[in-house]
């Protein structure tokens, strides 16, 4: 019998929703020195496994008779309709707030900064501080995964699955724990953004292809259990990153959540609520890049307004959440996805459909991120 794979991973989607979300209660929870350490995880660590998330989808996606400089522009082309439309949205929007004296977690919003947003570097290591939509960092560090691809691509095409899992694991090694002079403590790639946060994204993105690799050699284990286990797996992954600020650790268990949905995913074909699913996993590249706008004019002032305890954060982070969302929907729906079709118009044609024009891309984006980071 043969096995059917799944044209989009919908529990991934769902996956990104979670991560989104949770990036942003990482960020919600500075309203308030006094809201319990208990919100203090390590929820920022999401935006790594956006970065895998990314990796694994689009070379999933990329039909593997697409070479050539044709097809690279064709990549790109799709790759920043996918990110930039809400990315300069937000840019402007954090730029109208500067000229009225309305500052977000950075101040920063010179011109430099401006450009340095505006063309997608500044986690290329051009500048030494957040500015601006601070979260679009990562959408900059994609941007630089995207710009490799092809190079990523025939990387993993030209060694062994092992061969390439090695050399995953010491571009981790070196890069996180490598003493580089570019970053002063030992761990400090997981925390980086402005200072290379592209070198932050780049293992994790080709750990996503290597995911990939794995994936197709997986062969007819794709069940239901297969799947429930994967879900299993993600969950413990959010409770241990809740306790537990161990990167290296919330990279194994992020990979491993990933590639055991992936490979028990078609056993959600038929799934009722998939489509609910595959609605959340829209949300989440809005729900990364429009949630410190909200921050600064909808629920800090609300907290503030409201006199609201520590106590009371469980409540208003839920609150906020679904507003959040809602939010979010209704940005995908009426500015991000026709903003997405109207520059994917540009690209240049395929001869004949391909997988890659079909399947929702994961971006951050993929929180991003995205990670779907289509």
């Amino acid at each position: 019998m043969e096995i059917r794979e799944p044209r989009r991973f919908v529990v991934l989607d769902f996956y990104r929703f979670v991560a989104a979300l949770g990036v942003f209660v990482f960020h919600l929870k500075n309203i308030d020195k006094g809201i319990s350490p208990v919100w203090n995880g390590s929820y920022g660590l999401f935006v790594d496994m956006f970065f895998i998330l990314s990796g694994f989808v689009i070379s999933y996606s990329y039909p593997s008779t697409s070479t050539g400089i044709r097809s690279y522009v064709r990549f790109l082309v799709r790759r920043i309709a996918r990110i930039y439309p809400l990315h300069v949205l937000t840019l402007l929007a954090f730029l109208a707030l500067a000229c009225v004296g309305i500052s977000g977690p950075t101040s920063h919003a010179g011109l430099p900064d401006f450009i340095y947003n505006a063309f997608l570097v500044q986690a290329w290591g051009v500048t030494d501080h957040l500015s601006f939509n601070s979260p679009a960092w990562s959408i900059s560090a994609e941007l630089f995964c995207y710009l490799l691809f092809p190079l990523l691509m025939l990387l993993a095409g030209s060694v062994s699955p092992l061969v390439l899992a090695m050399i995953v694991a010491v571009c981790y090694g070196i890069l996180a724990h490598g003493h580089l002079p570019i970053w002063q403590d030992r761990s400090q790639m997981y925390g980086a953004n402005f200072d290379y946060g592209m070198l932050r994204a780049l293992p994790s993105f080709l750990n996503g292809i290597l995911l990939t690799v794995l994936f197709r050699l997986s062969g007819d284990y794709r069940k239901k259990p297969v799947a429930i286990a994967g879900i299993a797996l993600f969950a413990i992954s959010v409770l241990i990153l809740n306790a537990y600020a161990k990167p290296d650790l919330a990279i194994v268990l992020f990979s491993l959540a990933i590639l055991v949905t992936a490979v028990g995913e078609s056993a959600f074909a038929r799934f009722p609520g998939s489509a609910w699913l595959g609605r959340l996993g829209n949300t989440s590249y809005a729900i990364y890049m429009i949630h410190e706008l909200l921050l600064i004019l909808l629920f800090k002032p609300a907290w503030t307004y409201l006199g609201l305890q520590p106590g009371l954060f469980p409540i208003f982070a839920l609150v906020c959440c679904i507003v959040l969302t809602i939010v979010a929907d209704i940005t995908y729906s009426y500015i991000e996805n026709p903003a997405r079709k109207l520059i994917n118009r540009l690209a240049p044609g395929d001869s004949k459909p391909s997988r890659a024009a079909i399947a929702e891309p994961l971006n951050l984006g993929e929180s991003g991120q995205p990670a779907n980071a289509g």
